[in-house]
């Protein structure tokens, strides 16, 4: 707090002493005045951020984090600022915590729980009483740190009341002013907005943040490498003696592995959107999960991993995963992504090689072969199967050669049909043109086969 003071005092007198300086000049130094007044503002942003929230990555699912301080039954909004990568204080609101101090234990002792948490729902005020106010956002309490230590209870809220706020009067959930929390809403993105509740905040400075984000990064780096490449014990080496995660699937996840191999396609595990936050000594990493090959990506859930120190090591004590459909019994969210990716591969593959045969054929003038790819129900321009064949037959016969080629192919996969679409390069002994193609394939006898047809020129 000591040094928190002091950088916060020596960065206001910056500010403070240049500004008659800067200020009697032109506007260049007017300029520098507002360049130094940034300056100073960042660093103060960065001196008074607490220490329970370390960073977010910037293409995080929220930009906020609201952090309940019991001692002054405060909640305050801190926006992170990617550029500098740092958390600024927006608002302050007055709230109401439990009658009772210290962290929550069980049902019914009237005391707020103390942690990392995020937002589980929403109830809007029709589905309300009036003492809860205009909204009301439940919080995962008891997360799984919670359960593991003991702690015991359930529905905390943050809501907002009709009542006039009192320090220390609610039977455990955050309470706010009607006007507060739905000035408050606007900020929440439900499992994703995390609300940190501390009994009295203490401060970081950046420097010790950023070391503590890059040796999770290098954590999290390892952890991944495991899951893609390791062995069964060098992933279980990332976690904490005392913490024995659910490994059952782990046999399922080097099969799924091993189908990749065998069709020579590579398979990554990968990390987007990651929050790090901090409370009493554990660290909550929040983030989305997703696997990817041959540049696909699918979402494999949002995960949550509890990291300590463990005689100088990071260590994982806890791990939740939310918000992914397994689709698959007995599967965890990653094998069954990685299942349902290679699907999805085979389809995108299959489809690929359908357009690519029928270019071929129609590049080899076999007409034949070309119309075993069309639909019986196939119509172009007034012409049906029969007619189109004809039409293409005497083209054939016309042109010495005829090359067709694609590029940039696109898939889209409806209901009952697929549109796919490319750019088409038409070469023949005559002519040249380069348009966009556009083909409806559906379900016909044998597999897909074209059902419409379309050329625009470019």
């Amino acid at each position: 707090m000591a040094r928190y003071i002091q950088m916060r005092i020596f960065y206001t007198w910056l500010a403070v002493i240049m500004l008659p300086v800067i200020s009697s000049g032109v506007s260049a130094s007017q300029h520098k005045e507002a360049g130094l007044k940034a300056v100073a503002s960042r660093h103060l942003s960065r001196a008074r951020a607490p220490d329970v929230l370390i960073s977010f990555d910037n293409d995080s699912s929220t930009k906020y984090a609201m952090v309940v301080e019991k001692e002054t039954q405060q909640l305050l909004v801190y926006s992170y600022d990617d550029y500098d990568d740092s958390f600024k204080e927006m608002s302050i609101f007055k709230c109401s915590t439990g009658e009772m101090a210290g962290g929550k234990l069980r049902s019914g002792d009237k005391k707020t729980p103390e942690g990392v948490y995020f937002f589980t729902n929403e109830h809007k005020k029709r589905d309300l009483s009036p003492i809860y106010g205009n909204k009301a956002f439940p919080i995962d309490y008891p997360n799984f740190f919670d359960r593991i230590e003991g702690r015991r209870g359930h529905s905390i809220w943050l809501h907002g009341t009709n009542q006039s706020i009192k320090a220390r009067d609610s039977n455990g959930c955050v309470v706010l002013a009607n006007q507060d929390i739905d000035k408050l809403a606007k900020y929440i993105v439900l499992h994703k907005t995390p609300i940190i509740i501390v009994d009295k905040l203490s401060y970081a400075s950046f420097d010790d943040k950023s070391r503590i984000k890059s040796s999770i990064f290098n954590f999290l780096k390892q952890w991944n490498h495991a899951l893609e490449n390791g062995t069964y014990h060098e992933y279980l080496e990332c976690y904490a003696p005392e913490y024995l995660p659910d490994i059952s699937w782990w046999t399922e996840w080097n099969k799924v592995k091993k189908i990749y191999s065998a069709s020579n396609l590579d398979l990554s595990v990968g990390m987007k959107r990651r929050s790090i936050l901090r409370h009493n000594g554990v660290y909550v990493i929040l983030f989305d999960q997703f696997v990817r090959s041959s540049g696909k990506d699918l979402h494999a859930g949002s995960k949550k991993l509890y990291l300590a120190d463990k005689g100088g090591y990071f260590r994982i004590v806890g791990e939740e995963c939310h918000g992914a459909s397994t689709n698959q019994k007995n599967n965890n969210p990653l094998v069954s992504a990685g299942l349902n990716l290679k699907r999805l591969l085979k389809g995108k593959y299959e489809i690929a090689n359908f357009v690519d045969g029928w270019l071929k054929a129609w590049s080899a003038k076999d007409i034949k072969r070309y119309g075993s790819y069309y639909s019986c129900d196939f119509r172009f321009q007034g012409m049906n199967l029969k007619a189109w064949l004809n039409y293409k037959a005497r083209l054939n016969r016309k042109y010495d050669f005829i090359h067709v080629s694609k590029d940039d192919m696109i898939i889209q996969k409806g209901k009952n049909k697929i549109t796919v679409s490319f750019t088409q390069t038409y070469t023949s002994s005559a002519f040249k043109a380069k348009g966009i193609k556009k083909l409806i394939l559906i379900q016909g006898k044998g597999g897909w086969k074209i059902f419409r047809e379309t050329w625009q020129k470019l």
